[in-house]
């Protein structure tokens, strides 16, 4: 038996996206991203995020965000979950947490967004 490609939530998360969004490479992958089995994916620690861009980014998490770490830099992170206490942090340090569907109205073409996984 096969196993559907989207699950209910993803379904809901890729619907939630623009459509002329949908049709540009970037946003394909991370639906791709999503599509991919919850083994292979796992949470993405803050120090992991603030270590791998610069101040003012934007980032794309396909899973959960979690709290351990420091972030020092200024982001804009979209992700499926987040923890509290990493949106906490991010928020403290002056960057905004927000969901994929929010980050895919404001960046439609993907450019200058980075995914972290």
């Amino acid at each position: 038996m096969r196993k559907e490609k989207f699950s209910p939530k993803n379904l809901k998360i890729s619907a939630g996206i623009p459509a002329e969004a949908r049709k540009t490479l970037f946003w394909k992958r991370v639906l791709e991203l999503l599509s991919a089995s919850s083994r292979t994916k796992c949470g993405v620690n803050i120090s992991r995020i603030s270590s791998n861009v610069k101040d003012g980014a934007v980032v794309v998490v396909v899973d959960k965000v979690l709290g351990t770490g420091i972030c020092s830099p200024k982001l804009t992170v979209g992700a499926m979950a987040f923890s509290a206490s990493a949106k906490k942090a991010i928020e403290a340090a002056g960057g905004k947490a927000m969901t994929l569907m929010d980050i895919a109205k404001k960046h439609p073409t993907g450019t200058n967004v980075v995914i972290i996984k």
